[in-house]
């Protein structure tokens, strides 16, 4: 029986009120809907757009499909490194000991879960406003997208977002380095007009000895992040 002809039943019969009957009737032409796209793309079009998705091979570049968070204990040492910051300089984990670090990898011309991410980070720049210019606190980001985020366009994007991290970029060998030592699984896809980075979207915080003492894997939740940034640090 379709749906519309099981509207039809329901109404006639009074066994659901005008509300349900309507949810039913607008549930169907979403699924029409739904049915014709999906008839409307090749059917080998539409295997091929889920098999090449890195997804498919590394269900961590989803972002928001998986969510984890570990604490490290007692500690493993952070892999130092050296790059670029947006105004030119160097920098590196060394240089911000005694700092906590959150340390995320991310590029703006993300299109998916990137600037969540960054909002997120927004957040908590806010809530530990102190610590963050008292010097307590470092946020820092890694790029992930080199070719496109020059330090010029590092300096531009966290200007016109109040960020008061440190967004570091660097050449392809150095990045590559980086982004293996933490994990970061990155793909490079071009599309009809674009082209999209696809990469792991893993968060860390380290002590103010350099240990990594919690890792975070998907789109986290800044209150989860702040309660883990206050048994570092105390409260905000």
């Amino acid at each position: 029986m379709s749906t519309g002809k099981a509207v039809r039943m329901f109404w006639k019969k009074g066994k659901a009120g005008a509300g349900v009957a309507a949810a039913l009737a607008i549930a169907a032409v979403l699924a029409g809907a739904g049915l014709a796209w999906g008839l409307g793309m090749p059917q080998e079009a539409r295997h091929a757009s889920h098999a090449e998705s890195p997804a498919v091979r590394h269900p961590e570049v989803s972002g928001l499909r998986v969510v984890s968070r570990e604490v490290v204990t007692p500690g493993a040492i952070a892999p130092d490194f050296r790059l670029v910051d947006r105004s030119g300089a160097l920098v590196g984990l060394k240089d911000l000991g005694g700092k906590v670090v959150l340390l995320s990898f991310l590029y703006t011309n993300c299109p998916e879960a990137c600037p969540l991410i960054t909002g997120h980070y927004l957040t908590l720049q806010h809530r530990f406003h102190e610590a963050v210019e008292g010097g307590e606190l470092a946020l820092v980001l890694v790029t992930t997208d080199p070719e496109h985020d020059t330090p010029e366009h590092l300096q531009e994007y966290t200007l016109q977002r109040g960020g008061r991290w440190s967004f570091l970029t660097g050449d392809q060998v150095s990045l590559q380095g980086v982004w293996t030592a933490y994990g970061i699984h990155r793909e490079v896809q071009e599309r009809t007009r674009e082209v999209v980075v696809y990469h792991s979207y893993k968060t860390y915080l380290i002590d103010g000895d350099g240990l990594i003492r919690y890792r975070y894997e998907g789109v986290w939740q800044p209150q989860d992040v702040a309660r883990d940034m206050e048994a570092l640090m105390g409260p905000a």
